[in-house]
Order: C-alpha cells, then structure tokens, then sequence
C-alpha cells in the first residue's frame, strides 16, 4: 500500500519523540554511578590491612605507656631497670615504625585504586549524579592528603620518641637532658593529635557523601 507525504512526515515525528524517550530514560540511568560506587568499595578494601595495623600500635602504644611509666617513676639508683626498659622500647619504637610502613603500603595501593574511580566519575553524564560523585572524590582527595600529613607526623614522633629512648639507654642519662627531649616529644605528639582529629573529621564526612551516593542509588 501507498503512503502519503503527509503520513511519512508523521511517523518521521513519531519516530524522533520515541528516541528522545530513550534518550531521557537512559539520562537517568545509575549504571556510571554504580560502577563508580563498586571502584570506591574497591578501593576501601585495599585499605583492610590498616585494622589490623592499628590493632598492634593500640597494643604497642600500651605497652610504651606500660615501660615509660617504670621509668618515669624510677629513682637514680634504678639505672639498670632504665637502661633494659629504655632498650625494650627502642624495640617498641621499631615495631611502630615497621606497622606504620604497612598502612602507609595499603593507603598506596587504595590510592592507586582511587585514580580509576575517578576517572570512572568523569563518565557521568546525569547532573545530579556527577555532584554526589564529585563530592565523594572532593572528600576523597582531602582524606590521602590528610594522611599524608598524619603519616609524616606520626613519624616525626616516632624519631623523637627513638632519640629519647636511645638517651635513656645510656649508663647516666641526665634529668635536664632528659626533660628536654620529652618537651620536644609533647610539642610533636600534640601536632600528631591535631592533625588526627582533623583527619576524623574528614572521614567522617566521607562517611556522609557516600551515604549521599548510597541514597541516589536507591532512589533509582
């Protein structure tokens, strides 16, 4: 059968309205969004190995309290009780060193993760979405820069703590000397400590965008 011009005109238009239907359906699609969400739990798990990290320096910062106590508390004539427990925590002090090495390799790793899900970000298209992504890496960027920051810290604390200990393994460590070195060590713990409740608080506001992400997911 014959068709018209008019009714060829008809179902052109009928034709482009169903593709922008498909169009608009596909614009709020999640699939970009989801598979940037699944390289973000990518990423979180290569950073597992920092719970049992910060399980041994809980256990090791104890022991440090413990031993320094003993010390703190000893009288001159208890040289030989310093000395063994000063040697005992230059081991602690190693043992820090070397499980901080350990969260310093899986923030890397996760990082290394982190750069494709960003790039998996600038894939989407959706507006809403592409702010809840771009949120997240915002608060993701701030969180390895924060550490960073933590880990150089916490390091710098670790030496000082070495250096006071080595001290008081010698034979006759001096009171002044000693004073000295533990009014340093409180300046670098203290810088230590603000940077890790800044640090917090940048996770916890990872927390809240993911949850943002989690929530527009759902939604779909």
């Amino acid at each position: 059968m014959r068709t018209s011009e008019g009714e060829v005109k008809m179902k052109k238009i009928a034709i482009m309205g169903l593709s922008v239907l498909m169009l608009a359906g596909c614009g709020h699609s999640t699939d970009k969004l989801a598979a940037f969400y699944t390289q973000i739990d990518t990423v979180n798990q290569k950073e597992k190995p920092v719970i049992e990290v910060n399980k041994n320096l809980q256990k090791l910062e104890s022991e440090k309290v413990e031993r320094f106590n003993k010390i703190s508390q000893a009288k001159k004539q208890d040289i030989k009780m310093i000395n063994s427990n000063a040697q005992k925590l230059v081991e602690n002090t190693e043992a820090r060193k070397q499980a901080i090495d350990k969260e310093i390799k899986a923030y890397d790793d996760s990082e290394t993760a982190y750069r494709k899900a960003k790039d998996l970000a600038k894939d989407i298209k959706n507006k809403e979405q592409k702010k809840e992504a771009a949120d997240l890496t915002a608060v993701m960027d701030e969180k390895y820069a924060g550490h960073d920051e933590l880990m150089a810290s916490y390091q710098d604390v670790l030496k000082k703590e070495n250096d006071l200990f080595k001290y008081l393994e010698g034979k006759k460590p001096e009171t002044e000397e000693v004073n000295s070195m533990i009014e340093k060590l409180n300046k670098s713990t203290e810088s230590f400590q603000q940077k890790m409740t800044s640090y917090n608080k940048t996770m916890e506001k990872i927390q809240k965008e993911s949850a943002d992400v989690v929530k527009l997911l759902n939604s779909k």
